[in-house]
């Protein structure tokens, strides 16, 4: 199944149990004004490497179960300075000046990734936990051409996690759901309620 557009991706700080923190908040980049849209998603390393298995001269088994490395290589733009030190985990030194350094540790986040079908039905793709990061930044000096914003490159390292939803509890890293009543079901699942933490969180 092949999917269209990009128009959503939400992200949410878990614990160190790898559960919902849900006195942090659910940040959503959708393209809005200021507030930072995703441009690109390439997911890789759902399928392990086959090993074959040989015995008595001939190919006897093929060792296949798993997944590989899972990343996902995202483009966004604009983000927002708060969403990028909290998913980088950046050194906050004082307003407007962060670092990075031995103290940077980027924390546990899930993140949900929506497009649709070719036929216009919402599908999202969902790592259910692991850990953002940015390799670097670069500059370039202003020409005459037309000024066009180019996307930042975000690497997210995939784990596993139990993920239950209804009755169903099963250790994955990356979840898949068609339609919105189950992309709404996995949302859930994975990111926990949306509600926004009292206090407004961090």
């Amino acid at each position: 199944m092949e999917t269209y557009g990009f128009d959503k991706l939400s992200v949410r700080k878990l614990t160190t149990a790898l559960e919902p923190d849900t006195t942090t908040q659910v940040h959503v980049l959708e393209g809005k004004q200021k507030e930072g849209g995703p441009t690109a998603f390439d997911l890789t390393g759902l399928s392990k490497e086959a090993v074959k298995v040989f015995a008595g001269n001939v190919e006897y088994y093929l060792a296949r179960k798993g997944t590989g490395s899972v990343a996902a290589n995202f483009g966004l733009l604009d983000v927002p300075v708060e969403i990028e030190q909290e998913i980088l985990g950046l050194i906050k030194m004082a307003e407007g000046i962060d670092g990075f350094g031995d103290e940077t540790e980027p924390p546990y986040m899930a993140a949900v990734a929506e497009a649709e079908d070719l036929y216009g039905e919402p599908v999202a793709f969902a790592m259910v936990a692991g850990s953002f990061n940015r390799d670097g930044f670069s500059l370039a000096t202003k020409n005459d051409e037309d000024f066009t914003p180019e996307a930042g490159e975000y690497v997210y390292n995939a784990i596993s996690r139990k993920v239950k939803i209804d009755t169903n509890e099963k250790t994955v890293k990356v979840l898949r759901a068609f339609g919105t009543e189950a992309v709404t079901k996995m949302k859930t699942a994975v990111l926990g309620d949306d509600t926004p933490p009292s206090g407004g969180g961090e």
